[in-house]
């Protein structure tokens, strides 16, 4: 075909070493190019540059044409000025309960490209011979690994999204009534929870996107909570040494993780520009039968068309299984505009809980979403 000057810029994020899905992304988009003559251009930062970014496009008026997200950024759609997406463009491709993933208000500003980013527990097998599904196991593990330089278990708690699991083991969630739900008792009994476990050696914060993940490999972990985005990263460098179980329950109650969607937004209100036609277009080879086995078999992610993912779940390995069963015991992450407001404020909660208490914690949490969400009535 005939190359022409048509240019499609699409905004993706880049975590780090462990983060191979660029590399399928930038494939997809080299394909598009050769097969349809017109130039699809990824660029890529850090997830921090990419949330900037969208948020200052109201006032930039500067903006790509599409954006590769987290379905939860769907809530930037005042800042990012989003295009909203036809009723029924893609219902046939996706179900209700996945476009729902990148719906405001009942409003869909996104579509779903992959699924999952619900977090599970990675375990080493030959330091846990059996799956640790409690809290227990690792506590009575403790002084055994400790003794061999083995801290039992690691996750990044610095990060909200990775708080959530003992959040939900005491019975809190951060949304009730349509509102922010972060100043409760449930709050406070999740964050002494894991400053006991830390204090105690049971549990270790680390970078999630290094730290964490290099010391599993090298065996002085013995299990991290970890998302299923990082699987494949895992699996190339483990092998063997690798499973995967559910959350650990807590004293009995079980641990749920969030679960949502990565998908593609149109900031700027790119559907209303002359490149309506290739940004549909790109979005449904996106979507295509093709591009979505090449994310399961390039890079072991979740599809969201239905089909491909029946088929990888009929034919997927026993951890890749574990990981799809486990997307069924999840809760789809709230897309409220003010969730900006919930994260951050849980962020500064925790990055505060090391160098404090967990009382002074809360009081962080709720000094920041007091700040940050005027209309917040505690």
């Amino acid at each position: 075909m005939e190359k022409n000057n048509k240019e499609v810029v699409v905004w993706h994020e880049f975590d780090g070493p462990g983060d191979t899905s660029i590399e399928v992304l930038e494939g997809i988009c080299k394909l598009y190019t050769e097969r349809f003559g017109v130039q699809i251009t990824p660029q890529v930062m850090n997830i921090t540059e990419l949330t900037a970014r969208l948020n200052q496009i109201k006032d930039t008026q500067q903006g790509p044409h599409l954006a590769m997200v987290p379905a939860d950024m769907s809530s930037y759609v005042e800042n990012g000025l989003y295009s909203e997406v036809p009723g029924g463009l893609f219902g046939d491709t996706l179900t209700e309960g996945a476009l729902s993933t990148m719906q405001m208000n009942g409003v869909q500003y996104g579509i779903p490209v992959l699924r999952g980013n619900h977090l599970v527990v990675y375990y080493n097998p030959s330091i846990y011979p059996s799956a640790p599904t409690t809290w227990d196991v690792f506590e009575e593990a403790a002084e055994r690994l400790s003794a061999q330089g083995i801290v039992p278990i690691g996750a990044d708690l610095q990060q909200g999204y990775w708080f959530i699991p003992f959040l939900t083991a005491f019975g809190g969630w951060p949304v009730q009534n349509g509102k922010p739900n972060i100043v409760t008792s449930e709050m406070k009994q999740a964050l002494q929870f894991i400053s006991d476990k830390m204090d105690q050696g049971v549990l270790v914060s680390l970078d999630g996107s290094t730290g964490l993940l290099e010391q599993f490999i090298d065996g002085k972990i013995g299990a991290i909570i970890c998302g299923e985005w990082i699987y494949n990263h895992l699996d190339k460098h483990m092998n063997n040494r690798l499973a995967v179980c559910q959350l650990p329950s807590i004293e009995g109650r079980q641990s749920l993780s969030m679960s949502s969607s990565i998908g593609l937004i149109y900031p700027n209100h790119s559907l209303t520009s002359e490149e309506r036609e290739d940004i549909i277009s790109f979005t449904c080879f996106m979507l295509s039968d093709e591009c979505q086995t090449m994310w399961t078999l390039g890079v072991q992610r979740i599809p969201a068309q239905e089909e491909v993912l029946n088929r990888l779940a009929a034919s997927a390995a026993p951890n890749k299984k574990m990981i799809l069963s486990l997307l069924d015991h999840s809760r789809p992450m709230p897309t409220y505009p003010f969730m900006i407001h919930v994260w951050e404020a849980l962020n500064a909660g925790l990055i505060e809980l090391p160098l404090s208490n967990p009382e002074q914690a809360l009081n962080k949490i709720e000094q920041t979403i007091q700040a940050s969400w005027g209309a917040f009535k505690s």
